[in-house]
């Protein structure tokens, strides 16, 4: 072969002609982190769901391997083709064809044979855990494994849906296949790949799009700098303002004006005129990573004006970031512009659909008048990004972020903004931002919602966002955001669709009750976690009544994705099997990391609790529940079923709380 060929291909083709693939020693290791694998997984469910016609994953490069016939380098794409092996093997069924060719690995690995031993060790083990010490060193793709694993056992609980779900990737998930000649230069082809510039996005698209509709020049370049400003989502929108005027004082000066309840855009548009002095000057990108010295010494315009005040605490100085992607973000304002204007609905969230989506909602194609459709497309174009601005900022002052509390250790935190002033008596006001105790549990219980839903979409938050636009308080938020995920999470409502439900809190708080019920059935692994999650915020809430307060009142909320028994059920020694009526029961289970459910895994009771007394004792919490199991010294079927007894009555105990709220 001596030109490049491309070749639109599904894992059905390739398992059809036999491909084998190999990783070439230049590449990298497997790097995705949980993110990008429940990503991809996610997408290809909602495209599932949505009987897509095909689902494309992009583009891979090829070329030929010698040592192995029919097979093909991986020059770009291992990250993607490795995580769809793993999910293959997790899926089985007609895709265990996908994992091997003739009884080999379909996927080769040069010079790394312990990544080949350990992808023939899944093709053979079926525990839940490895097992083995020996692949210690691959952490990523093990975790990845696991990961998928819990997505599938979350989300295609129905075997129908599993089924569903296999045939799509089967024959729909498709990717161009690019082979290029042996003869071309693999190294600089490579290192061309890793350093190639990033495509506009379609958030930069839709910007252009909607700022063309405006006509008059200046108003056009206010209505892009507030775009830019909600556009940086791993910062705060007050300092990203800043950044976009070159003044933190003017921003805090004029704060109260736009995000009022009234908001009066006259005071917007006032600071983002981008009138500039002589003693003006651009930051560069050192100025804002410097942060503290540069703002603080010079200033951001060569001024006083200092961006941080000059007593600002080291917790103003950690780094944030977002969430949501700013595609998510705007397609929960778009749900929220078109609930406002039509009572209407986008048919999902879905990020890498985000021109087609505002194409068919935005645009006002309806109009056949020209001059009415310039009108009216610019009204929209307006009203629509006023809207972001006032989203953007609920969305900052109400919901949580990742915090970066030291090197190893982020956390969701809301952080309060407030005016402050540099002088006693005098007018330099800035805004500062600050760690508030009393916002834990509105920050706990989106955590719960953040880890139990799906990090692509997280539509809760459009109604929450919808509620606070005109009830800005955080008395408000927290009430409101309790009734919310009672009505969409805890009320047996899944048959009838989480956007459907979500539009119906935006229009008034449905008449539907939570219930229980669920906790009463035998699911053992195959439990919903989010009820695990909501078990832990109700156990926090309800920590006064469980003489837990000086215990639990610094707890926080990590992603946890493995089901544990309690009581094993496979026990080292068989008479450690404590639980038989209740091993599957919700009062046998708890919700941990895969490395604790590892570490724990057939241990008996006696052993769990020990470990577990360890780790507490050294400021280390696996789970409230599980303190509140481990706190007693022995198990049974009788102890677990009182626990699961007062697991629920304290559920609807918080249950009548709220409604009264």
């Amino acid at each position: 072969m001596d030109k490049v060929e491309s070749k639109l291909c599904t894992l059905k083709s390739i398992i059809d002609n036999d491909k084998r693939f190999n990783i070439p020693r230049y590449q990298r290791l497997f790097v995705w982190e949980d993110e990008q694998v429940k990503t991809l997984f996610n997408d290809i469910l909602t495209a599932t769901r949505s009987k897509k016609e095909l689902y494309y994953i992009g583009g891979i490069i090829t070329v030929e391997y010698p040592k192995i016939d029919n097979c093909y380098d991986l020059v770009d794409g291992q990250q993607r083709f490795t995580t769809l092996w793993l999910l293959a093997n997790e899926l089985g069924a007609e895709l265990e064809s996908f994992t091997r060719v003739n009884g080999d690995l379909r996927l080769n690995f040069s010079i790394r044979k312990n990544v080949e031993d350990y992808l023939n060790h899944l093709l053979v083990e079926t525990t839940s855990e490895e097992g083995s010490k020996e692949f210690d060193d691959l952490v990523r793709i093990s975790k990845a494994r696991n990961t998928l694993r819990s997505l599938i056992t979350e989300n295609l609980r129905n075997p129908d849906d599993k089924k569903s779900f296999i045939e799509f990737v089967l024959n729909k998930l498709q990717m161009v296949i690019t082979q290029v000649p042996p003869s071309s230069d693999l190294n600089k082809l490579f290192e061309t790949l890793n350093n190639r510039g990033v495509q506009l996005s379609q958030h930069e698209i839709l910007k252009a799009r909607l700022l063309s509709k405006i006509d008059n020049k200046n108003q056009r370049y206010r209505y892009s700098l507030i775009w830019n400003a909600c556009s940086d989502m791993d910062n705060y929108l007050e300092r990203s303002i800043s950044y976009e005027v070159g003044s933190a004082k003017e921003v805090a000066n004029s704060y109260d004006y736009w995000t009022t309840q009234k908001h009066n855009w006259q005071k917007v548009t006032d600071l983002l005129k981008g009138k500039k002095t002589k003693k003006n000057k651009l930051l560069s990108l050192q100025d804002i990573l410097n942060k503290r010295g540069s703002f603080i010494e010079e200033g951001v315009n060569g001024t006083n004006d200092e961006f941080f005040h000059p007593n600002a605490s080291d917790d103003e100085f950690e780094k944030v970031r977002s969430i949501l992607t700013f595609p998510q973000l705007l397609l929960h304002t778009l749900r929220i512009y078109l609930f406002q204007n039509d009572k209407k609905d986008i048919q999902r969230i879905n990020g890498k659909e985000l021109l087609s989506i505002f194409s068919n909602h935005i645009f006002c194609e309806k109009y056949t008048n020209e001059d009415k459709k310039v009108k009216m497309q610019r009204k929209e174009s307006i009203a629509f990004i006023e809207l972001l601005l006032r989203v953007r900022e609920v969305f900052d002052k109400y919901v949580i972020k990742w915090v970066e509390e030291n090197e190893n250790n982020e956390t969701h935190l809301i952080k309060k903004v407030y005016k402050h002033n540099q002088k006693k008596g005098g007018r330099s006001w800035y805004l500062r931002r600050q760690k508030i105790k009393e916002f834990d549990g509105l920050a706990l219980l989106q955590s719960v919602l953040y880890h139990s839903q799906q990090n692509t979409t997280q539509y809760w938050l459009t109604p929450f966002l919808y509620y606070l636009l005109d009830h800005p308080s955080f008395k408000d938020a927290y009430i409101d955001l309790k009734k919310t995920d009672n009505i969409l999470f805890s009320s047996n409502q899944e048959h009838r669709g989480l956007p459907k439900r979500t539009m119906e809190c935006m229009d008034d708080y449905p008449a539907i009750k939570p219930t229980t019920e669920i906790l009463n059935e035998s699911f053992g692994t195959n439990f919903p976690h989010y009820w695990f999650y909501k078990m832990e915020f109700v156990l926090w809430h309800e920590r006064d009544k469980l003489d837990k307060a000086e215990e639990w009142g610094d707890y926080k909320m990590t992603a946890r994705n493995s089901v544990e028994h309690i009581s094993p059920q496979n026990p080292r020694d068989p008479k450690d099997k404590l639980c038989i009526t209740e091993l599957d029961n919700f009062g046998n289970l708890v919700l941990v990391t895969r490395s604790i459910n590892s570490e724990y895994s057939d241990l008996a009771y006696i052993e769990k609790r020990a470990k577990f007394e360890n780790k507490k004792s050294s400021g280390r919490l696996d789970s409230l529940k599980s303190d509140l199991i481990y706190g007693h010294r022995g198990w049974n079927d009788n102890i677990s079923k009182k626990h699961q007894g007062n697991m629920i009555t304290l559920m609807e105990s918080y249950f009548n709380i709220v409604n009264n709220e």
